[in-house]
């Protein structure tokens, strides 16, 4: 059983850090261009949608996605009701928001948000259309074909926006590069996944179902308005262009703490989901877990922190200088980020939404009260109140990690030490060499070859645990890698 679970562990791990590095790695390409082409203020109409979409994607999905994940047997009535379930919702949200476009429009004072969400919201039933297909894959770990058909969909929609914003089209080319993608994955879900609904629904199946899920919908629910709602208060409050470059350092601190977070919760939550009546295998499966992705993060966020100046000013240009400091204070947040990820997955494997609920209900007032006190101060501020939340977060999913699994926040962190340690180190010495006084063309490789290498070598010469052993894979991979290739 530990070998099987092992063996696809490592498959999906592979398929799905492949897909991710892949869909994302193209996706920052694209945006490298386009930011040259679009300015801050487009972005940030964009971003000013963000709330109401997400709030109308989550009520799509219903918390079923999860549901189909977490039970153990499902069977083909349950599938279909789901799939009935997600286009009808997909069609109503769809209409609901056609319907708020104007009243959206005259909130921000932005004529022009009233045609583009009408467009943003048929993107919502054009991904109910997939969304059984890729629920279908995640149960069955086949991370192979959805990092083929993620990789079409980047590359296609991208090219398109990068066409469109030549064209100046402006802000509607970052809308029709949401439409263009979701339409791609959806035709290739269907083509490469064989699965058809049957002619047949059933609102008892869907009440089982929701049993589980109506805890994780209302749980993504409160995720959605607290993330999402700093979007609606700075466009609001500030400006579209401070909207822009807030929302462009978060996502440039997202793009890489996201990336590892979407890797280890898509496959920990099936394999762990497949060993929930098992908690010492689940607490080494997560120790595990939690020190090779951490092993990761925390250079990724401690060493962009001390390179954000030239990082912004060499991949995005001058005009994107403003989110320098936005950017710098959000690395801080994404640090645990990684670690509050893999707790919830933990909770939901266990079958315990009502627990995940509560700690959200927890979570976002907190996090609403801190929000609202720091957007009376400024958008930095904004910035600072994630920072906290992202400590207080961690130590409340973790919390209950303890209880199930004997696995504390104390010991968790305990286990990261030696990597905490090492990257303050990285960031202490990469920071000093961004203060030699030259351009930011040449500052910005000499600054990241060398956090790489001061915190891979200070993981040598104090024989960290984790850098021993994922060196020692690395290894082994590529010995079978030569030995194949020989053969």
């Amino acid at each position: 059983m530990q070998k099987t679970l092992a063996a696809k562990s490592v498959s999906a791990v592979v398929w799905s850090a492949i897909e991710a590095f892949s869909r994302q790695g193209i996706q920052f390409l694209i945006t490298l261009v386009l930011v040259r082409l679009l300015s801050p203020e487009e972005y940030g109409l964009i971003a000013m949608l963000a709330l109401f979409i997400g709030i109308v994607g989550v009520f799509t999905d219903g918390g079923f996605a999860a549901a189909l994940v977490q039970k153990q047997n499902i069977v083909q009535i349950e599938i279909s009701s789901v799939f009935y379930y997600n286009l009808i919702t997909g069609l109503a949200a769809a209409g609901l928001l056609c319907l708020a476009s104007s009243w959206i429009a005259g909130f921000y004072h932005q004529p022009l948000l009233q045609p583009l969400t009408r467009l943003m919201a048929l993107n919502l039933f054009l991904g109910s259309l997939g969304a059984v297909h890729s629920i279908l894959m995640t149960r069955d770990l086949d991370f192979r074909t959805q990092t083929r058909i993620s990789i079409f969909a980047t590359m296609g929609s991208g090219v398109a926006a990068i066409l469109l914003a030549w064209r100046g089209f402006g802000v509607w080319s970052l809308a029709w590069q949401s439409i263009i993608s979701t339409i791609i994955t959806v035709l290739l879900l269907w083509y490469l996944r064989p699965w058809r609904p049957v002619l047949a629904f059933s609102m008892d199946a869907i009440r089982r179902l929701f049993r589980f899920g109506s805890f994780l919908l209302f749980s993504s629910l409160l995720d959605t308005i607290f993330v999402r709602i700093q979007g609606l208060i700075i466009g609001k409050v500030y400006s579209a262009r401070d909207l822009g470059y807030y929302s462009r350092a978060d996502g440039t601190q997202q793009l890489p703490s996201n990336l590892l977070s979407v890797v280890i919760s898509r496959v920990a939550f099936p394999l762990f989901a497949s060993v929930q009546n098992d908690p010492d295998l689940m607490r080494r499966g997560m120790k595990k877990a939690t020190e090779r992705i951490m092993f990761i993060n925390l250079p990724i966020m401690l060493g962009l922190l001390a390179i954000a100046r030239p990082f912004v000013l060499v991949v995005f240009g001058e005009r994107w200088r403003p989110c320098v400091p936005y950017l710098q204070i959000l690395c801080l947040a994404g640090v645990l980020w990684p670690m509050h990820c893999i707790n919830l997955t933990v909770l939901k494997s266990l079958g315990r939404s009502d627990l995940f609920l509560v700690l959200d209900l927890i979570k976002k007032s907190l996090g609403v009260i801190a929000l609202f006190i720091a957007a009376a101060i400024s958008v930095s501020a904004m910035a600072w109140s994630q920072v906290i939340m992202g400590a207080v977060s961690f130590y409340l999913n973790a919390y209950y990690t303890g209880v199930f699994l004997k696995y504390p926040p104390a010991h968790q962190i305990r286990d990261i030490t030696p990597c905490i340690l090492s990257a303050v180190f990285m960031l202490v010495a990469v920071w000093l060499m961004g203060l030699i006084p030259i351009r930011p063309l040449w500052l910005l490789p000499v600054q990241t070859l060398s956090g790489a290498v001061i915190y891979t070598g200070i993981c040598a010469c104090w024989k960290i645990s984790v850098y021993q052993d994922m060196l020692q894979e690395l290894k082994s991979q590529m010995s079978r890698f030569k030995l194949s290739f020989i053969m």
